[in-house]
């Protein structure tokens, strides 16, 4: 077997939404993206990742199709399959390309930051299975966009503004500035604000939109915002790419 690095103990693949070759390429893609496996290299056989994994032949080659589908690896009957990825000039954080980081996702901080409008419609309500905080008391601006840096799109955006809060913005603001920000400033006084931050695979829908692998990790941010009276004004789900999106926290006072 190559040099590699491979798992000691390696995870347990189960049955269910998520196929197991689109599990395995998950994880072998990982491999890849995050440099473990550099461009060039050779990666364990098919047979060496049957017997690893634990795995049918024919899952482990669904797997290995999907990485070469989208460019991540040369696969060619009867030659050893290897790396082919090659990573952007990183931005000195070890990730590839420009990475959007916990609070940049709510300012706007780099200058090629743009956004690309998908829908705008006026809804009574808010989505069901949201998160429970505050009281949905409509109608809202449901607002479904891309956030990019330059022509890299990072981020794929779900929100609903109220209303009343939404005829504040200036007219076109939506398209140029980021809706927290609008928030910020056009809608205090606020008794709540929240944000959670959960890790997910790619559903079709945003990995159609990102550009980004299906069942790949992302980021979802759902940030919920309320007024004096306990009425949620915005509630914004996004998905931001796994290899786009980073948190970075100043902890000096924690440990002081």
């Amino acid at each position: 077997m190559s040099s590699r690095s491979v798992p000691q103990q390696p995870p347990q693949f189960t049955l269910g939404a998520t196929t197991l070759y689109a599990q395995l390429a998950s994880l072998l893609r990982s491999h890849i993206l995050s440099g473990e496996w550099a461009s060039g290299e050779t990666i364990p056989s098919l047979q060496e990742l049957t017997e690893l994994y634990g795995l049918g032949r024919v899952t482990v080659r669904q797997a290995l199709q999907i990485l070469a589908d989208e460019g991540l690896i040369s696969s060619q009957r009867g030659r050893r399959t290897f790396v082919t990825y090659e990573p952007a000039e990183s931005q000195g954080n070890g990730m590839d390309g420009p990475v959007v980081s916990y609070m940049t996702a709510l300012e706007e901080r780099r200058p090629d930051f743009n956004v690309v409008l998908l829908s705008r419609d006026r809804v009574a309500g808010l989505p069901r299975g949201r998160w429970p905080v505050g009281r949905d008391e409509g109608p809202y601006v449901h607002i479904r966009k891309l956030d990019r840096d330059g022509e890299q799109v990072y981020g794929l955006a779900s929100v609903h503004v109220a209303e009343d809060l939404y005829k504040r913005f200036p007219k076109g603001a939506e398209g140029k500035q980021k809706l927290a920000q609008l928030v910020r400033k056009y809608g205090q006084p606020l008794s709540d604000a929240r944000e959670r931050v959960t890790v997910i695979p790619t559903d079709f829908e945003a990995a159609s939109a990102l550009g980004y692998p299906m069942a790949a990790p992302a980021a979802r941010a759902e940030r919920v915002v309320c007024d004096a009276a306990g009425r949620v004004i915005y509630l914004a789900v996004s998905v931001y790419r796994g290899d786009r999106f980073g948190l970075e926290r100043d902890l000096i006072d924690y440990f002081r």
